[in-house]
């Protein structure tokens, strides 16, 4: 069977003019239709629901949830690691590679702010204090994401645990939650069945839950007691996690002001113990310290 491209092709010289350029329209961001309702659809194209069932017809398909099921199957096609940065490859320059990779990223946290909101960053940073203990779910390349929110969160004595486990070894962790505990699922393009299961066992608990996400993979669940949706590009191509870190630095921020007295002595806490036990210098040289401390097995360690 044809794909949806493969079918506009070669049904597009028939189609209506308004046809033609809403199927444009769709295929160019796709990413952004894949999980609408026609009504949803609709609204985003600012035209009636029955021009889109009438598009999908005319592209020779049964309605338009046939044609939302083939940008599915486009968009799980093509959001392949391998097509994503090849697509991104053949927009580089070599010249001003490194201009183009700042510029984009520039431009998807600016787009950034049309999803989240201030009021959302402060929500999450108060249901994170709330918590008795705080669980991150991040999976494969989620997984650095999480290491770091848990370290930061850690460092202002939250009783933070990331979860980085594939199959049932991530029940070993999820068995522990419990209603006064908050769990984070960071999670983009799709959920896998490990992300699903989480949130299952959360609500099963009582446990408020969190999603960081983009804003295609948001309007797949609704189990969710505060969602953070904002998109890292377009779908096709190679994504850095800047956009997510940004959100997450702000919730850290937002803990540190709603916190400031204790944050930062605890940091200072930390601080003295460094100095106490000659952490303080964090150079290595001939096996010695910044400040001068002779280390010689810490100079061959990792």
């Amino acid at each position: 069977m044809p794909n949806i491209r493969d079918r506009v092709r070669e049904k597009f010289a028939e189609l209506p003019p308004v046809q033609k350029k809403l199927i444009q329209q769709m295929l160019s961001d796709y990413e952004e239709y894949v999980f609408l309702t026609v009504n949803e659809a609709a609204r985003w194209l600012d035209v009636h629901k029955s021009t889109l069932v009438r598009l999908a017809q005319g592209l020779g398909y049964d309605g338009y949830a046939d044609l939302r099921a083939q940008l599915q199957h486009l968009y799980r096609q093509e959001i392949a690691p391998e097509q994503k940065l090849g697509r991104t490859l053949t927009d580089l320059q070599e010249d001003n590679l490194y201009q183009q990779v700042v510029d984009a990223e520039i431009l998807y946290l600016k787009e950034s702010l049309k999803t989240i909101r201030t009021e959302d960053i402060h929500r999450a940073a108060q249901m994170l204090l709330r918590g008795k203990r705080v669980f991150i779910y991040g999976k494969k390349p989620q997984q650095q994401l999480a290491d770091e929110f848990e370290f930061r969160l850690r460092r202002f004595h939250l009783n933070v645990w990331a979860i980085s486990d594939e199959g049932r070894a991530i029940l070993e962790m999820l068995q522990l939650l419990q209603s006064d505990d908050v769990l984070v699922v960071i999670s983009f393009n799709a959920f896998l069945k490990e992300h699903l299961d989480a949130i299952s066992i959360a609500k099963e608990a009582g446990c408020p839950i969190i999603l960081l996400t983009d804003t295609v993979a948001k309007d797949m669940l609704d189990d969710v007691d505060l969602t953070l949706a904002a998109r890292r590009g377009p779908a096709t191509i190679y994504h850095t996690n800047i956009v997510p870190m940004a959100i997450t630095a702000a919730i850290i921020l937002d803990i540190a002001r709603i916190r400031a007295p204790e944050v930062l002595a605890s940091l200072e806490r930390l601080h003295e113990m460094r100095k106490k036990y000659g952490y303080e210098g964090s150079l290595y040289h001939d096996g010695r310290l910044a400040g001068g401390i002779n280390t010689p097995d810490m100079a061959d360690s990792d």
